[in-house]
């Protein structure tokens, strides 16, 4: 079956609107607040806590009503965070209004991407998470390289045109009631994975895409400030996450065009440690170019973890949402507790790329949980 073109719009335009919001923030935070690294570590702890909670009951509650009456709902909250971030006067404030921003997110998407689940087979499942994926990745991506520009340009005044999106949104966002999921197609087809393979995989993907979201979120939120303190342009803090997130845009074609990779340790386990790498070259403060470089890495690392994560949780012919909600959940709590762990780290320490190894080290505990919780479900199969 075939998504809709209005269901890809609005992950597109959200996810444009979201991170140039999340571009210009952390450089306001930084030039404007004067906020110590420990500060810029702590943005996205109570919008991040908001979206955690809000994605767990969100998801459950996407399967019991319709998905995307939840998404507008939670497309008005963003377009408010975004207003009432555009009156900022202090980094305090920007604390105060991201749980609405958290909130709004958390409504969006567990039910979006359940949707996409909807509206699947066994056959195309994989094809229409990967265009969903790519839909959204594209707008992430363009908001970063464009954050840089609409900084320069308007300052906190960008805020505002991310509100008016958002809710030029709202319409487009297609009628679906709770019913229209009734008749779609079983997902799980007979003669796949045992159901406890299933579930092994899903439990590894989810501890992958934490570390993942974390190397991101610590570019996200970090490296502006690692950029300042080496004395070069803000453009390229704009320039390296665009990178990552151009990389992880490719990797969601590719990962959802072939099937290869799923059920099957073997990239999985490679892309994970390759991200891990390139973080550690990032935040050694390389020159623009290698950095890039290890930016399309990093990308290509998050790309699969996440196609992992949400393909996992939603090839399922149950608690789509739920196990969607779960799934973004994962994300929100790793955006903002690594970030802040690694700020924290670093202005302790005094050790520029502190943060940096912390994520990565992160990530090498993962892969080792992971490992172990394959084995145990293979053993059981």
């Amino acid at each position: 079956m075939k998504l809709s073109p209005r269901t890809l719009a609005v992950a597109f335009g959200q996810d444009f609107s979201l991170f140039v919001a999340w571009s210009v923030i952390p450089v306001w935070a930084k030039t404007e607040a004067q906020a110590t690294p420990g500060e810029l570590g702590f943005l996205p702890v109570i919008g991040g806590a908001a979206y955690v909670l809000t994605s767990l009951a969100g998801g459950r509650l996407s399967d019991r009503v319709s998905r995307t009456t939840l998404a507008r709902i939670g497309l008005v909250i963003f377009a408010a965070f975004c207003l009432l971030a555009w009156r900022a006067d202090g980094i305090r404030w920007i604390y105060a209004v991201t749980a609405l921003g958290g909130i709004g997110n958390a409504l969006i998407w567990p039910g979006l991407q359940a949707l996409v689940g909807d509206e699947s087979g066994p056959d195309d499942l994989d094809r229409n998470l990967g265009r969903f994926s790519l839909a959204w990745s594209a707008g992430k991506t363009l908001g970063f390289f464009l954050g840089g520009l609409a900084w320069a340009e308007f300052r906190m005044g960008t805020l505002l045109g991310c509100a008016i999106l958002s809710a030029v949104l709202v319409p487009l966002v297609p009628g679906r009631p709770a019913g229209h999921r009734a008749g779609g197609a079983a997902l799980v087809a007979d003669g796949g994975p045992s159901p406890r393979v299933r579930s092994g995989y899903l439990r590894a993907a989810w501890l992958a895409n934490f570390a993942a979201y974390g190397l991101g979120a610590t570019l996200n939120f970090l490296y502006e400030e690692r950029v300042h303190a080496l004395g070069r342009p803000e453009s390229e803090y704009f320039n390296v996450l665009g990178t990552v997130f151009l990389a992880q845009t490719a990797a969601f074609w590719w990962f959802g065009r072939f099937s290869g990779w799923r059920y099957r340790p073997g990239a999985f386990f490679f892309w994970q440690a390759a991200g891990a790498a390139a973080l550690v070259v990032i935040g050694a403060g390389v020159a623009l170019p290698v950095a890039c470089a290890a930016a399309l890495v990093a990308g290509t690392g998050l790309g699969l973890s996440y196609s992992a994560s949400i393909y996992y949780s939603v090839h399922s012919n149950e608690s789509r949402g739920a196990r969607a909600g779960i799934h973004e959940a994962v994300i929100g709590a790793s955006n903002f507790a690594i970030p802040l762990a690694g700020g924290v780290l670093q202005q302790a320490s005094g050790w520029a790329p502190a943060g940096y190894a912390l994520a990565a080290g992160l990530v090498a505990v993962m892969l080792v949980a992971q490992f172990l919780v394959l084995r145990r479900a293979a053993g059981a199969r």
